[in-house]
């Protein structure tokens, strides 16, 4: 049976290069890349393959999914010259099939428990409960999981499913085409299937395709080599909706700079969720104020600072109160109280 060396394995988890988390029942690991591993470009045949990779302890793989693969712009070298298929590049959450005990679960890119793998446990008993015994123990079945709760970027609605995009042979690694003519009689009856841009011969053709709503394209050649090509827009939104939190919001109103880069050509719900978050910090640093202005209105005519004192000691935010006494600025105090936890409207991608 195909396997790792655990010891090597565990090697990169101590130099901070992957991360291993244990199945809470069985035995069961999934390994992980790290921040780190990307950050310092560590790839090799080892980090390359932890993307959600599932072995046993002792290194027997289980599931399969896809190894790392990169950008159009960051492959080094020529293009394969040979014949290469087209699909969406889809926009959730990398859902990996693995078998315990003889029955099917999905784990995602990191974890066998995270709300999307939840999800998709969930969706795979509710809507595919009569099929799951069609399912090939041989092999690893690979989702993208879609649910509104998981939005990322583009908006897929009210639709909760598991898409197709890869049928692997566990042992080999060998790769089955799915969308071939023979293939299609068994997968497309299971889950739906990743669309495929059928006609499209030249990855020039590709770079000038801009399609709204929509992430961009996974080309896979004939040697099995993988490469992704996202669109422009959907680039700068994902920069925009995953580097935005309410701490950004928070550092913006605080050196008072303006919002509006934030807001152009971006969806209806970020712009609400940015215009909440901005009213509420706003909302609470004008109580704050008012607080404060309110003490000082009531001490200010007192004679000395010790009388003023008692009382403002007793307020909740004397500092502040004796900045406003002092005729400082206290709106750097107010913020710092007001620091908000780095929520973000969405989901963060798993890869970027």
């Amino acid at each position: 049976m195909a396997s790792i060396d655990i010891s090597t394995f565990r090697d990169y988890e101590a130099r901070g290069l992957l991360t291993c988390r244990a199945h809470p029942t069985g035995d069961l690991l999934i390994w992980n890349y790290t921040q780190q591993c990307q950050y310092e470009q560590a790839w090799d045949e080892v980090t390359i393959q932890s993307r959600g990779l599932i072995t046993t302890s002792a290194g027997v793989i289980v599931a399969r999914p896809f190894k790392k693969f990169f950008n159009l712009e960051q492959h080094q070298g020529a293009l394969p010259s040979e014949a290469f298929t087209v699909t969406a590049k889809m926009d959730g959450s990398l859902g990996v099939l693995y078998f315990l005990d003889g029955q099917p679960y999905i784990a995602t890119r990191g974890s066998f428990s995270s709300d999307q793998a939840i999800k998709a446990n969930a969706l795979l008993s509710e809507k595919y409960g009569g099929s799951m015994g069609l399912l090939n123990p041989e092999y690893t079945y690979l989702f993208e999981i879609l649910y509104p709760a998981n939005r990322i970027v583009v908006n897929y609605g009210d639709l909760e499913d598991l898409v197709l995009l890869a049928v692997i042979h566990t042992e080999s690694g060998a790769e089955v085409d799915i969308h071939a003519p023979d293939a299609l009689k068994e997968f497309a009856g299971l889950f739906p299937l990743v669309r495929i841009y059928d006609g499209i011969d030249d990855i020039a053709q590709l770079r000038a395709i801009e399609e709204e709503n929509a992430e961009g394209f996974v080309i896979r050649f004939q040697s099995g080599l993988r490469l992704k090509l996202k669109f422009a827009e959907y680039v700068r939104l994902h920069r925009i909706l995953t580097q935005c939190t309410a701490r950004t919001i928070w550092e913006l109103l605080r050196t008072n700079q303006p919002l509006h880069v934030f807001l152009e050509g971006v969806p209806d719900e970020f712009y609400a969720w940015v215009r909440r978050t901005r009213e509420e910090l706003l909302a609470q640093f004008s109580s704050i104020e008012q607080q404060c202005r309110e003490v000082v209105e009531q001490v200010q005519d007192l004679p000395t600072r010790k009388e003023q004192a008692a009382i403002v000691l007793k307020s909740t935010y004397p500092g502040i109160v004796f900045t406003m006494l002092d005729q400082k600025n206290y709106h750097e105090a107010i913020w710092k109280l007001l620091y908000p936890q780095a929520s973000r409207p969405f989901a963060v991608d798993e890869e970027v």
